[in-house]
């Protein structure tokens, strides 16, 4: 893969989770999620009607849309633990927002990653990331 492919996957990736959340949260309608998935590559028409089913389910019962890290992780199983980076980034960021930040003894990739997403996304709540992870 080269660093385009790379790039182009992680923004399509992005883009999905916060297409679904969009969706189930009912700002966007069928239509127009099923458009901005394809303008953003993702066009299997199969894929596309299981995701809005899914996401169709999810809505109905009132239930946040999945994280993409969080399903990500439990697809791959990885318990790698987190990386230099990842630690150095969430430091940086619990210092820029002026929070508290946790122990990170025992945080595996995925859960790094979902926690820079807290943080990026103003959802971070420092209750929420004690041990164990």
């Amino acid at each position: 893969m080269t660093a385009l492919s790379d790039a182009l996957t992680a923004a399509q990736r992005s883009a999905l989770a916060a297409l679904e959340k969009a969706y189930v949260a009912g700002a966007i309608d069928s239509e127009a999620m099923v458009a901005a998935l394809e303008s953003a590559g993702i066009s299997d028409p199969v894929d596309t009607a299981f995701l809005l089913s899914a996401l169709d389910v999810l809505k109905e019962w009132g239930v946040a849309a999945p994280n993409l890290t969080e399903r990500l992780a439990r697809e791959n199983g990885t318990n790698e633990p987190a990386s230099d980076k990842q630690r150095a980034l969430i430091a940086d960021l619990c210092r820029r927002k002026n929070v508290s930040q946790p122990d990170l003894a025992g945080l595996t990739k995925p859960k790094a990653s979902e926690l820079i997403d807290s943080l990026n996304d103003g959802s971070y709540d420092p209750a929420n990331w004690s041990l164990p992870f």
